[in-house]
């Protein structure tokens, strides 16, 4: 199953690492919930707003155990190849999302597809 990580921009700004693939959406694909949060937390997501800014709130939110995650990756239940990315908050040479499969490929979304790893 995928599950999203959907970056809040806390502070104003969004964080981007085209290295580690993280920027405004984060895809995982994982067993469950819990192993998504540890997936996402290997790649460099955090959950305990450790620097974000007060009045904006947490950068990053964990999976709730209930989440059962999308069959596809997906951002708000739409396949990630059909969604429509109008808004480049990250920039029109970056992506606005990267899908981190189980097998360890990493692949962009948002300014046409890229293949990382």
């Amino acid at each position: 199953m995928f599950f999203e990580f959907n970056q809040n921009n806390s502070g104003g700004g969004f964080d981007f690492d085209a290295e580690r693939g993280i920027t405004h959406h984060v895809i995982v694909e994982a067993d469950d919930a819990a192993h998504a949060n540890y997936r996402a937390e290997r790649i460099g997501l955090y959950f305990d707003g450790d620097g974000d800014c007060a009045c904006c709130g947490y950068r990053w939110s964990e999976q709730w155990a209930a989440d059962k995650g999308d069959e596809v990756p997906s951002i708000y239940g739409e396949a990630v190849q059909d969604y429509d990315f109008r808004y480049r908050w990250m920039g029109a040479d970056r992506p606005e999302a990267y899908v981190h499969f189980a097998d360890g490929r990493v692949q962009g979304y948002g300014f046409g597809p890229k293949v990382l790893k």
